[in-house]
């Protein structure tokens, strides 16, 4: 009988150890495999794709990855993610990430990266680990798709919550509301809205905000305003409304677009502050200035007035003083000089009547008649007489010129010959007329017309001509280039009611920015010292205000000037 020898071994723990080991092998390939399957996926659906080792080290990157990344595929495979890291993360978000995918574990987020050309743009990333056989990752793949777009919409939707919170701070702070659409149509008011511009909510809900507008605004401050808050931009001014009952009131006024996803305004929130009270006392003050500056211009010129009034008195009294106490010796000698001739003449008569009868006087008599040349003083005697009567006539009109010029007996209104006045000033600025050293006489032409007496003051009106004559020959004395130096007095009747009086020069001329300037006070183009701007504003005073005429010069450079004035024959009374 042949022995069978049996050895059994119990290997029911290797078989179990061995089918573990399967099953684990394969729960590990179908795991890999289904992401496998997801990275596919995701590699059909176009997403950017980079597959790193387990060092974190690039070994591929799909189109999509360098297309929004800016790097060509051989500038990423070797480098790490440090590459694209755009700073925004912190060094505990990437420390979570790698301490996930370690444990083998799928992490998403959203991430922050930077492309070649130093842009940003943000990814919502997933990084799938890819185990080996006993569970570790060996690569890990990340799975990217831009939403770059969305990002920048939420980041404006913050900006336009931020707004909204603005918004609500002043609905809290009860300012007055209103907002509209995109179109510029109210699509809201709140109750100080109304209550302001007095209109109810459904006369205003549906219209534009010409309802209120006031009409004081240009149309170039709309179109600002509305080019600001189109761009998306906070516009800020103060603004006058009309309200319904016809009045006026301003607002301190903020816009805030509030922006759609695409960053476009969708509707606009105007905020408003009433100004009204602060902008009426702006302008009474405003008000007030103006009048005080006028009252103070008006000071100033009675001021001048006044100063060269009393100047003027106090000239026109030393004048009629000087010419009275010339007038009565030259009165008295003129007087005697036709005696004294009368006399001269019957003497040299009876000392020819001697020669005649007596033609061989004494010796002595003889000696004494050649050492005084008789015969001399007889022929020259009438001359001299001749000379001394022109001279004491000169001297009288020069007197007469003076009392006309100073007119102290004419103080008030009353009728004068304009021509009188013109003479006697030209005979007092004789001396200003005749030649100097580098020009010649200064020639004047008298284009006198028929003119009636004026009612006039004619002392202040002799002040004008003085001035306007000494501003001429300024201007001549300037100009040296001017071979015949000119003055033209004109008189004319301009109409049955008015006189015209011009005077004309050739001397320097002047610019149309001087000639504007020439009647304000303290303004003067002369030299320091030569002038004090007071004259011609002075003028200007006595003929418009006192004279109820008009003053204006005609002027350009080089080609002279003309001072027109025209005066009224009989002022019109105040009553």
């Amino acid at each position: 009988m042949t022995s069978v020898l049996s050895i059994v071994e119990d290997i029911t723990n290797r078989k179990n150890t061995y089918i573990t080991a399967q099953q684990q092998a394969e729960t590990n390939l179908k795991k890999s495999l289904k992401e496998l399957a997801d990275i596919k996926f995701a590699l059909d659906q176009s997403s950017i794709v980079a597959v790193t080792n387990n060092q974190g080290i690039i070994e591929y990157v799909n189109d999509k990855f360098c297309q929004i990344s800016q790097y060509q595929p051989e500038e990423l495979i070797g480098k790490t993610h440090r590459i694209i890291n755009s700073g925004y993360h912190s060094q505990e978000f990437f420390q979570e990430m790698w301490l996930t995918l370690g444990q083998g574990k799928v992490w998403k987020r959203e991430v922050k990266n930077l492309a070649k050309d130093g842009t940003y743009y943000w990814v919502d990333t997933t990084i799938v680990p890819v185990l080996d056989e006993q569970g570790k990752p060996q690569q890990y793949v990340a799975i990217r798709n831009d939403i770059t777009a969305r990002k920048q919409a939420e980041i404006t939707l913050k900006k336009s919550l931020k707004e909204l919170a603005d918004i609500k701070f002043a609905l809290d702070q009860s300012s007055i509301v209103a907002v509209t659409n995109n179109q510029g149509i109210i699509e809201y008011v709140n109750d100080k809205f109304c209550q302001i511009s007095q209109y109810q909510p459904e006369e205003l809900i549906g219209k534009t905000h010409r309802i209120i507008n006031s009409g004081y605004h240009s149309q170039e401050f709309f179109q600002e305003m509305w080019f600001t808050i189109s761009q998306g931009r906070v516009w800020k001014g103060e603004v006058k409304n009309l309200a319904k009952d016809g009045t006026y009131y301003w607002v301190d006024t903020t816009i805030v677009p509030v922006l759609d996803e695409q960053g476009k305004p969708q509707q606009y929130v105007a905020i408003r502050n009433d100004i009204t009270a602060r902008k009426q006392a702006e302008a009474e003050l405003s008000q007030k200035a103006k009048e005080l500056e006028q009252a103070l211009q008006e000071l100033q010129h009675t001021q001048l007035q006044l100063i060269q009034t009393e100047k003027m008195s106090s000239l026109g009294q030393l004048v009629a003083g000087v010419a009275h106490e010339i007038n009565n010796p030259v009165n008295f000698i003129f007087g005697n000089l036709k005696h004294a001739y009368q006399y001269t003449q019957n003497i040299i008569k009876i000392l020819k009547l001697y020669k005649y009868h007596y033609p061989k006087p004494d010796l002595e008599i003889q000696a004494e008649t050649e050492n005084c040349d008789l015969e001399f003083i007889i022929e020259d005697l009438p001359k001299l007489y001749s000379s001394m009567t022109f001279g004491a006539t000169r001297i009288s009109d020069i007197v007469t010129s003076l009392r006309t010029f100073s007119r102290l007996d004419e103080s008030d209104l009353k009728a004068a010959d304009i021509h009188d006045g013109l003479d006697s000033t030209l005979m007092i600025l004789e001396h200003r007329l005749t030649s100097k050293i580098n020009r010649p006489n200064i020639l004047v032409i008298k284009e006198y017309s028929n003119l009636p007496l004026v009612e006039c003051y004619a002392g202040q009106l002799n002040q004008v001509f003085m001035n306007i004559l000494l501003n001429a020959i300024d201007a001549l004395e300037e100009n040296v280039q001017q071979l015949t130096p000119t003055i033209c007095i004109r008189t004319a009747m301009l109409n049955p009611k008015q006189v015209k009086i011009s005077i004309i020069d050739n001397g320097v001329g002047m610019s149309d920015e001087v000639r504007q300037k020439i009647f304000d006070p303290f303004f003067t183009s002369k030299p320091v010292g030569k002038g004090t701007g007071m004259g011609l504003s002075i003028s200007y005073q006595i003929i418009t205000n006192r004279h109820q005429g008009s003053l204006e010069c005609i002027s350009s450079p080089g080609k002279g000037a003309e001072f027109i004035m025209t005066i009224p024959i009989h002022l019109v009374r105040e009553n």
